[in-house]
């Protein structure tokens, strides 16, 4: 008589286990395991879950996303001292327009076909906004506007007042010779903001303004539910970072630090808005030294007082003593400092070790600070 062997029991691994294992796995790994079971789908899709990976794994894939236009238009993303497999083209969107990165908040990343440009028959604004890691995209409806405005510049951020995901658009509008003070013109902004939830656009006139938006800094544009440019007073010149709340749809001032460096003409063009260990933060290249970079941390936000030179970073000079260009990210808290040298090659420096590391192909672009997420693009519950 043949013995049968005795099967072993099958063993569920409960729910609660296989989501937190899940929601510590790569965007790339999770889009595969959709298709291993239903439940694991319904899962991966899930808004808790999406919000619950965004957290565990999301912490650990921050790194920063590269905009580049030649040889074609592109987005990569690079985490550490690597490039990951997180790269997409983005030529069809553009044409023959430059292209521009506006920010990234969530994973999601918004980008425009234009900026700095008059609004005309054949010239229209066109705004995206997509998820690299998953590869959606979304174009949004046109803002009002009427040819001949200014498209001073553009903001991307999220409100959790209202669990709600917002673009800025603020226009240069109409413009008279003051009567009074024929050396002065009196303008008026436009400022058209786009919400996710209603996906619609409001507007807003802001007549004869007290200040202006001037540029746009590199980095981490958003921070603190706003997002920040540099600004400057009308009447007094002086130079100051400008913010746009999402949760109220208002303008407010910081001021910058008290710093010679801050004074320059064109000192954002040295400048970087980070996220240093959850604070505010500018990194900035001094210039009296071009190879050392002041981080100053705003302790307490909106507080003008509250600016402190946290660190001053001294790069080596190179053996082929190539200049760097200012800061494209400050990772690992301070220990990786992201620059690129004038080739455009991009270049690590280590705080700790002091070791500097090259790439080795040539990338020139815009960056801007992102982590990996799964929110999604489709008209569903919003994470």
């Amino acid at each position: 008589m043949v013995k049968r062997e005795k099967i072993a029991p099958s063993f569920q691994v409960p729910d609660d286990i296989e989501i937190d294992i899940l929601s510590r796995l790569s965007v790339k790994s999770l889009l595969r395991f959709k298709c291993v079971k239903k439940s694991w789908r319904n899962f991966i899709e899930d808004p808790v879950f999406i919000a619950m990976h965004l957290d565990y794994y999301g912490k650990s894939s921050v790194g920063f996303l590269l905009y580049g236009s030649r040889p074609c238009k592109y987005i990569k993303q690079y985490l550490n001292c690597s490039s990951i497999d997180v790269s997409m083209s983005i030529k069809i969107l553009f044409g023959e327009s430059p292209g521009y990165m506006i920010g990234s908040i969530n994973g999601l990343v918004c980008l425009s076909n234009n900026l700095y440009f008059f609004l005309k028959e054949d010239k229209r604004l066109s705004i995206y906004i997509c998820n690299p890691s998953t590869r959606e995209i979304l174009e949004l409806p046109e803002c009002h506007h009427a040819y001949n405005d200014f498209v001073l510049s553009i903001g991307f951020g999220f409100c959790p007042k209202f669990n709600d995901y917002k673009v800025v658009v603020v226009k240069l509008l109409d413009s008279v010779v003051n009567v009074r003070d024929p050396n002065c013109c009196l303008f008026s902004l436009g400022v058209e903001v786009y919400s996710w939830n209603r996906n619609s656009w409001r507007s807003t006139k802001i007549v004869n303004p007290r200040s202006v938006l001037t540029t746009s800094f590199q980095g981490k544009g958003y921070f603190n539910g706003a997002f920040h440019w540099g600004g400057r007073n009308l009447k007094s010149s002086k130079r100051m970072i400008m913010s746009f709340q999402f949760d109220e749809e208002v303008f407010r001032e910081l001021n910058l630090p008290n710093h010679p460096d801050f004074q320059e003409e064109n000192y954002f063009l040295n400048a970087l808005i980070i996220e240093y260990q959850n604070f505010f933060s500018l990194i900035i290249k001094q210039k009296v030294n071009m190879h050392v970079y002041d981080l100053w941390v705003m302790k307490e936000y909106g507080v003008s007082d509250s600016w402190i030179k946290q660190l001053t970073i001294e790069v080596p000079v190179l053996e082929d003593r190539l200049m760097f260009r200012p800061v494209m990210s400050f990772e690992n808290n301070g220990e990786l400092l992201v620059l690129s040298d004038w080739y455009g090659r991009i270049v690590w420096y280590n705080t700790k070790t002091k070791q500097i590391e090259r790439s080795k192909e040539v990338l020139r672009g815009r960056s801007i600070r992102y982590k990996e997420s799964l929110v999604s693009l489709s008209r569903k519950k919003v994470v």
